[in-house]
């Protein structure tokens, strides 16, 4: 009984101590919090493929966090493990009341007692495709994804990335303010293959319409595993990797119907299901070609061009290298057949030969 009095003459004390005016204010623990954004690479000629800016934030899209705190007494304590970020729209506001649709759980908390904090991202979590994401210490050149697999149709390929920082430190009065922001930047190869006609062909439709029934490219290897080393990009192929053909959509049989190309001066037109293509950088093999059937008028033509035979200026591609977009312009455009006249060669002397009337 005496020590529940002395608690509440104690409490009284404190509340008699108070104005009106003054306001008990508990200590704000806020949480770690994550936001995305995305920024092309404009030095790379940049096509994004299924993360873009405009689309990232869209309902179970995902990215990946590595995270450490750094303290007098723990200099790399590991906060975040490949943790799982997802978006989820309509979520509540946070403290500040700024929108919180990127989620995560357990929600971890910022510590202003610590020194520094670091992030490293990578997108989307490595548990929405095949292959395993580390980082096996408290640096941006530990950071790898093994036995990554990537779909063998277009619409189920990963666009894989990360954070183009690699390393986002938090430090000193930044710590507990914001979000942790992210600029993503591809680490794949995007292909492409557009199509047109020759000028001349194109002046000539009227009589020879050209009609294209298939195209498709392959066959290219799928699989690879990747790691981040002091400003490089590292892809190295898996032994045995997984390869595939890609065919261009048809419509009504088609790919692409009578007339419905452009000449070569005019524009280049993307060949449906053979833009976008997300490939492990890699070299381009000997033997990774197009194959192409088409129509000029009623004549079938059959072709199969090697990658190799593509040009620029004088050079070849050789190599795909991570986050470069490749366009392969394919004109149909054959040499028709004409004739000419040279000359006329002149009569053979075959004799003259006399008879004479007596």
């Amino acid at each position: 009984m005496k020590k529940s009095f002395l608690i509440a003459a104690a409490s009284a004390i404190i509340l008699a101590g108070c104005s009106e005016s003054d306001t008990f204010k508990p200590i704000e623990e806020v949480p770690i919090g994550f936001t995305k954004v995305h920024i092309e690479n404009v030095t790379k000629a940049i096509t994004p493929g299924a993360y873009t800016t405009a689309n990232f934030e869209t309902e179970g899209n995902t990215f990946g966090v590595f995270g450490y705190k750094k303290t007098t007494s723990q200099p790399n304590a590991l906060l975040f493990n490949n943790q799982k970020v997802e978006y989820k729209s309509g979520l509540s506001t946070d403290l500040y009341g700024a929108a919180t649709d990127w989620a995560y759980t357990p929600l971890k908390y910022w510590d202003k007692s610590a020194n520094e904090y670091n992030f490293y991202a990578y997108a989307p979590h490595d548990g929405d495709f095949t292959g395993t994401a580390a980082l096996s210490s408290n640096s941006e050149n530990s950071f790898s994804i093994t036995g990554f697999e990537q779909a063998n149709t277009k619409s189920a390929m990963i666009d894989l990335m990360t954070d183009l920082t690699h390393n986002k430190a938090v430090v000193g009065t930044d710590i507990g303010k914001n979000d942790v922001a992210f600029t993503f930047g591809h680490i794949l190869s995007n292909i492409n293959l557009v199509m047109a006609v020759s000028q001349s062909l194109k002046a000539d439709e009227t009589d020879n319409p050209v009609r294209v029934e298939s195209v498709k490219i392959g066959t290219i290897k799928l699989d690879g595993d990747y790691a981040y080393a002091t400003n490089a990009y590292s892809w190295t192929l898996k032994t045995g990797s997984r390869t595939a053909e890609f065919n261009a959509a048809q419509t009504e049989g088609n790919v692409f119907a009578s007339k419905a190309l452009k000449a070569s001066n005019v524009e280049f037109t993307n060949v449906p299901d053979l833009t976008d293509l997300l490939f492990v950088p890699q070299t381009v093999d000997a033997g990774y070609k197009i194959t192409i059937k088409y129509f000029i008028g009623k004549e079938q033509f059959d072709k199969e061009i090697l990658l190799s035979e593509f040009k620029n200026g004088n050079n070849t591609l050789a190599t795909w290298a991570p986050g470069n977009k490749y366009t392969y312009q394919l004109i149909i455009g054959p040499n028709p057949i004409l004739f000419d006249i040279t000359g006329v060669s002149d009569w053979a002397n075959g004799g003259t030969y006399t008879y004479t009337i007596e």
